[in-house]
Parts: C-alpha cells; sequence; structure tokens
C-alpha cells in the first residue's frame, strides 16, 4: 500500500475518507451541485464484474428525473456476489460515480470490485484484513470500488485532486 502521510494513514484509507465525507455531506456539499453537473442531463452508468461476468449500461436519470427500475436494476448488478443479496445502492453514489466517469472523458465501463456488501460478507472480509472497516459504507449501499483499465488508481487520484474533486 502507498503511503501518502508521515502519520501511517494510507492512500486508500483517506480516500475512503474523502468519498465517505463527499457521499454523507452531498446534500450540503457547496460545491455538490457544480459538481453533479459533469454527470449531465442523462446520467448513464457502465459496468462489468469479473466476479459475475456481468456487465451493464444503464441510463438511470433524464432531465432532472430518476428511473426507478434503472436504479433498481443498478442496485442488484451491484449485490453482494458472494450472498447474492442486494440493497438500494444510494443515488448520490450513482451520480458521483457517473460525474467522475465523464469529467475523466473515458468511454470504457468501470470495473466493479465491490458495491453493496452484506453483514457476513463484511465480517467476513474484516476477519482477513484490518483495512474493512467494521461498520462499512458498503453495508448500506453508499460506497462503491471501481476500477477503469486505462487509469491508475494514482492517475485516476491525481486527475480528481486537480479538479477538487476528492474521494473519487
Amino acid at each position: 500500500m502507498v503511503q501518502i502521510t508521515d502519520a501511517n494513514i494510507s492512500r486508500r484509507a483517506l480516500l475512503s475518507a474523502f468519498a465517505a465525507t463527499l457521499v454523507t455531506a452531498a446534500p450540503t456539499y457547496s460545491g455538490a451541485a457544480g459538481f453533479l453537473r459533469g454527470a449531465g442531463d442523462i446520467r448513464r452508468l457502465r459496468m462489468t464484474s469479473t466476479r459475475t461476468g456481468e456487465s451493464i449500461d444503464m441510463i438511470y436519470w433524464v432531465d432532472g428525473e430518476y428511473i426507478y427500475e434503472a436504479i433498481q436494476e443498478i442496485s442488484l448488478f451491484m449485490r453482494d456476489w458472494r450472498t447474492n443479496e442486494a440493497r438500494d445502492i444510494d443515488t448520490r453514489v450513482m451520480d458521483i460515480m457517473t460525474a467522475a466517469h465523464n469529467l475523466m472523458d473515458v468511454k470504457e465501463p468501470y470495473k466493479l470490485l465491490s458495491g453493496y456488501r452484506s453483514a457476513k460478507t463484511n465480517a467476513m472480509l474484516r476477519s482477513r484484513s484490518r483495512n474493512v472497516a467494521r461498520n462499512s459504507l458498503h453495508m448500506s449501499g453508499k460506497a462503491a470500488d471501481l476500477q477503469l483499465v486505462s487509469r491508475t488508481d494514482n492517475q485516476i487520484f491525481d486527475q480528481d485532486m486537480s479538479r477538487g474533486i476528492p474521494g473519487i
């Protein structure tokens, strides 16, 4: 793991903290409206899952309105693949994912590493790694771990921070 501070905090831990802050504060975050404008008048998510072999290319928001059926499909796609349990994914997470994807100007789909995580899965992962939070935002549908093949984690982090977007 890459260390970014002398306080022995990992880059992943810092990104998680920023992401949690951004998602939690999205309704009152002063720049949230401007940032989410990057998501567009039509919001679309494209993802693949190497765990399930599935892919999704879904328009979930058009002209200020969420499409309920699309939100349900995305939530099902982002289910806990270990238990096959699904939970509604917070639309703010979807909006942030979409805005970041658009701002990075990439066409490739995200690779979903982890979306919703059941309490059972979270406990199992926590027993194997100290980097898994006891009350992970994954368990409430408020977090996602994603990758882009064309970008390293550092490139995404550097590009997002240069645009003032913490935690994407």
